[in-house]
């Protein structure tokens, strides 16, 4: 057997009896994996040294890389040779590997750090609760929904251990950082959706999901504005989350204390 179809028979796109489809078993089982993993790993670094913490955050964040580059090697390999255009970095999600890159090596990038771990927890699980591009009729045990639920786990995990971990103690007087990101995402992906749809705005990628062909009961010229406003609201979310766990916290060692 050559080797190409060896690496073929590993990689491609099969069906099965059953499918991932929204909140089926395969679908549920997939996001219990990942939560448990994450929870995991939280629990795991509680009251490690600081030098455990930091390499774990850096493997997450070596992983984020190499799983979404290395994608770029398989795709023709399951697509007759094609590439997934769709997969260059104008989605939030993508977009968000070679920023962590530069925030995770680079000590001139920590002033975003926490935009960055915030946006790194909203974006992949708005995509883990609903995976649009996973369902249909491949398998679950396949190589394009494996690598796919892979990649948004790792970003959620690095963003919640990015808070886990303290690495990141959000302060909400930041949160306009994370605003001026979502915007610059918008700006960003607006340039990738007039540069490679070739039927012009709408008619073709929709990253960031700004043009509104994707949601079409949404006027078109509103939905740059609703993406962002709904992103920050769920950035504002992590936020009172966040705020709500530290009082609770709070409230319970004041308790303790006076006992």
């Amino acid at each position: 057997m050559k080797i190409r179809d060896f690496l073929i028979s590993i990689f491609e796109t099969r069906e099965e009896p059953f499918d991932v489809t929204l909140y089926s078993v395969w679908h549920i089982g997939y996001v219990v994996c990942i939560f448990a993993a994450i929870i995991g790993a939280a629990i795991f670094l509680k009251g490690k040294a600081d030098h455990v913490k930091r390499r774990t955050l850096n493997f997450v964040a070596y992983a984020i890389v190499i799983v979404y580059l290395a994608d770029f090697f398989i795709q023709p390999l399951y697509r007759g040779g094609e590439m997934d255009v769709d997969k260059l970095p104008f989605h939030i999600c993508t977009l968000l590997c070679p920023v962590i890159a530069f925030t995770q090596f680079n000590k001139r990038f920590s002033f975003i750090k926490e935009p960055v771990a915030i946006l790194s927890i909203i974006s992949p699980l708005m995509y883990i609760i609903y995976p649009g591009t996973a369902l249909g009729t491949e398998s679950p045990f396949c190589y394009q929904i494996m690598q796919t639920f892979l990649y948004h786990g790792l970003l959620l995990a690095y963003g919640v251990l990015m808070l886990t971990t303290r690495t990141v103690v959000p302060n909400i007087r930041n949160s306009y950082k994370s605003l001026i990101g979502i915007f610059l995402t918008a700006v960003w992906a607006s340039f990738g959706n007039l540069a490679y749809s070739e039927g012009g705005w709408g008619d073709g990628f929709d990253w960031f999901f700004v043009t509104g062909s994707t949601f079409p009961f949404i006027p078109s010229w509103l939905m740059p504005l609703v993406v962002i406003s709904c992103t920050y609201g769920m950035v504002m979310v992590v936020y009172g989350i966040y705020y709500a766990v530290m009082h609770y916290k709070n409230k319970h060692r004041k308790i303790g204390g006076t006992v």
